[in-house]
């Protein structure tokens, strides 16, 4: 395809985009809705986890979506979630302040913080106006040089040149885990620029596509784009897991901690497989926390922190007993049986040895005397007794 001929494909496939864009808004706020936030001055970067009564996310991972400021309504901020959700926590400064989690009867709704601990929630308007329009954005990760210290992105539609920020250098990038800065775009961008201290350096004009993407930007500004979170491209582990007789139809749920990426997304995870002995599953090599469910959820256990990269064997008794290792179990209880427990020997019981009982006295013929006295006899048969008696209470006491 000529140039000419590529410019003008690419025309008119953005006039069909532009000329479709208000059907595509209506469409996603039909299953969007806003949710208003009041927050102290001091929580910068404030974003909303949010999820509903069957543990499906609204966002793919921790801290959730990023709450913008609302610039018709000062004070407030405002950030857009699928309707069905019921359940919220907010955060800021990078998980510094957090909310304990608040269920929601509907949405719109409108919260003001007071703090992390008192929140107030309302469904009577506090904000004037429409509500903000919903754009579907698509978060941006960039690693950049360490000489950079702010980062910024531009983003427009070429060759329209609909920009999708009121100046440049756009929107602040936010730092994350792992050195990565991160931002959202808006859905209908397709072109974009990396840069770093309010402008200057930056890369060259970036083609992308609709979707999330992290770019890793070089010292000479070269960069590499990819679909998928270079840090973690490790090898598959695999998990294996005996579990209780009565648990049913066990799945696994596994994510990145303390960044909380998913690997499923939504709760209770995948089934695991049963392979005759262990039930297994492979999950990426960065998974480091595990949660052992099963009969939907109702039955599992608490958050297993492992080591990333290494194969698991767990090892469940019952919600509150569990165990695994790094190596391959050789003693293993039988598939889906409970681990027996640890069967305690009791001490046995001491008997005390019967009282000997002294032997009859030898009978004396009449008029004959003994030849062996019976006094001395009596006396040492006492004094014995006496000293067996005093051995059974000394070995008896410690079972008072």
């Amino acid at each position: 395809m000529n140039t000419k001929l590529k410019k003008y494909f690419v025309f008119l496939t953005v006039t069909i985009l532009l000329a479709l864009a208000p059907v595509v808004a209506w469409a996603s706020n039909e299953e969007m809705s806003v949710v208003y936030i009041n927050l102290p001055d001091d929580w910068a970067a404030p974003h909303l986890w949010a999820w509903d009564d069957d543990g499906n996310n609204a966002f793919s991972a921790w801290p959730g979506g990023e709450i913008e400021v609302d610039p018709n309504n000062e004070g407030w901020h405002f950030i857009h979630v699928p309707s069905t959700m019921t359940n919220i926590i907010i955060s800021a400064g990078d998980g510094y302040f957090q909310t304990d989690d608040y269920q929601i009867e509907s949405i719109p709704v409108w919260i003001t913080v007071h703090s992390e601990f008192e929140i107030e929630i309302s469904y009577e308007p506090q904000t004037e106006g429409e509500h903000p329009i919903y754009v579907r954005r698509y978060p941006i990760h960039a690693s950049v040089p360490t000489d950079w210290e702010s980062v910024n992105i531009w983003a427009w539609l070429a060759p329209e040149g609909t920009n999708a920020f009121d100046s440049w250098p756009g929107a602040n990038m936010r730092s994350g885990l792992g050195g990565w800065y991160t931002a959202g775009v808006p859905y209908w961008v397709n072109s974009i620029i990396i840069s770093g201290n309010d402008g200057s350096p930056q890369t060259e004009d970036l083609d992308i596509e609709a979707g999330e993407l992290w770019i890793v930007v070089s010292d000479d500004l070269t960069v590499e784009v990819s679909t998928d979170n270079p840090d973690l491209r490790v090898d598959n582990i695999t998990v294996r897991v005996q579990i209780p007789a009565e648990w049913q139809s066990p799945n696994l749920w596994a994510w990145s901690h303390p960044d909380g990426t998913n690997v499923f997304p939504t709760w209770p995870g995948e089934p695991l497989e049963f392979d005759g002995t262990w039930y297994t599953m492979q999950v990426p090599g960065w998974v480091n926390s595990l949660i052992v469910n099963a009969n939907n959820g109702d039955d599992q256990t608490g958050d297993i922190r492992v080591t990333e990269g290494q194969d698991i064997w767990v090892l469940v008794v019952d919600a509150e007993t569990y165990s695994h290792d790094y190596t391959e179990i050789t003693e293993i209880s039988s598939p889906q049986a409970e681990e027996p427990e640890p069967v305690v020997a009791e001490t046995p019981a001491i008997t005390p040895p019967s009282t000997p009982q002294p032997s009859p006295e030898p009978i004396q013929p009449e008029n004959e005397s003994s030849s062996v006295p019976v006094v001395p006899i009596a006396i040492a048969v006492v004094v014995a007794l006496a000293a067996i008696v005093a051995v059974i209470i000394r070995k008896r006491s410690p079972k008072k």
